[in-house]
């Protein structure tokens, strides 16, 4: 199969180096000159750890910062492995070059396809089938020039297209790339099975203290979750389970999503995360800059603000999330409600717990 990947950061260099020593043929594209440059200096990309295929040196067919050049009509699969706050810039990049066919995936969705949707739909694109996942299926990092380690892959992973009806199709055709891909009931049920935003977030700002006068200087989980900190997350992931029911989305519990995925064991969720594999890696540092985490960045605007606000919309209050926003605003000197992902920004306004189902299931 022929794969695009947009995004040659942590997730991109995995998921091109993985496909490619799979067999397939994968053009990788990022906006930034400095990884294409390596990559393209050491020939392609050396994965070690954990793999879908094989640990070894993946050559690419191109790396390169040319969008145009990898979305030929012949690409089938476009993998979008961007940060949330970058997806507005590969929609409004990569739209004019896809192909009515193609099938592109936000891997992870932070709503990408209802924002690419709202996009398309301008430009007359109607056939460009979008999906997304519930998280990214490596557990990843960059760990040198040209060179991913992967320390854990998801088991199985929920994935939708918007609308639902479109997801068997799809994943016929990523299954084979992808096993461990499962269809899920609607991009509700990803979106809202992203943990990130449920405990990237609460872990950051109740070590903020610890994160500012060490520079980040411990091991982000295994440190940073405790007991309190726990009980915390699992508040917020009450609140995240209570909205979902409302929109007919059933959720398992956060604990239990990592038995599912990782194999952990525990009680609660402050055992479940320290007996989670990838989450020791002492590798796995705390943010040194409040600011530039990914963890507030993109969880708070992107992850936690779409789901307080459809909270919002159907009668939902989410009191520890909105804590969480409101607080992350004052540190950051940012209206992250103003920069997030609300409703009307998704195309959802004035729409009722029923007519956003509708929505995401039948496309009107």
């Amino acid at each position: 199969m022929k794969i695009t990947v947009l995004g040659a950061g942590n997730g991109g260099h995995a998921m091109a180096a993985d496909l490619a020593l799979g067999g397939h043929t994968v053009n990788l594209f990022d906006r930034y000159p400095e990884p294409i440059e390596a990559i393209r200096k050491a020939g392609g990309i050396t994965l070690t750890g954990e793999a879908v295929y094989k640990e070894g040196f993946a050559k690419l067919n191109r790396a390169t910062n040319n969008m145009k050049e990898v979305l030929e009509k012949d690409v089938e699969v476009v993998m979008i492995t961007a940060p949330a706050f970058a997806h507005q810039y590969m929609i409004e990049n990569s739209a004019p070059y896809m192909q009515n066919g193609q099938i592109v995936v936000f891997n992870t969705g932070y709503w990408g396809t209802l924002r690419f949707h709202n996009y398309l739909q301008r430009l007359g694109k109607t056939e460009v089938q979008l999906v997304e996942t519930a998280i990214l299926i490596y557990s990843c990092r960059i760990n040198g020039p040209a060179s991913v380690f992967i320390d854990g892959l998801k088991k199985e992973m929920a994935v939708a297209a918007f609308p639902a009806g479109r997801t068997g199709s799809a994943l016929r055709v990523l299954n084979t790339l992808y096993p461990q891909f499962k269809a899920a009931k609607s991009i509700i049920q990803t979106n809202f099975n992203n943990l990130n935003p449920i405990f990237h977030p609460a872990i950051v700002l109740l070590n903020a203290g610890f994160s500012e006068r060490t520079k980040g200087d411990y091991v982000f989980y295994k440190d940073g979750v405790t007991p309190s900190v726990g009980r915390v997350i699992e508040r917020i992931d009450a609140e995240r389970r209570d909205i979902a029911k409302v929109l007919g989305v059933d959720l398992l519990p956060s604990k239990e999503w990592l038995y599912n995925y990782y194999g952990a064991k525990g009680n609660n969720l402050y055992e479940a995360i320290q007996d989670t594999k990838p989450y020791q890696d002492p590798k796995e540092r705390g943010p040194d800059n409040l600011q530039k985490t990914r963890f507030v960045i993109e969880d708070v605007p992107y992850g936690l603000v779409p789901i307080a606000s459809l909270g919002d919309a159907v009668g939902k209050e989410a009191p520890t999330i909105k804590a969480i926003i409101g607080l992350f605003s004052v540190i950051n000197q940012t209206d992250y409600w103003r920069e997030g992902n609300t409703v009307e920004k998704l195309g959802l306004s004035g729409l009722d717990g029923e007519g956003i189902v509708r929505f995401v299931t039948e496309g009107r």
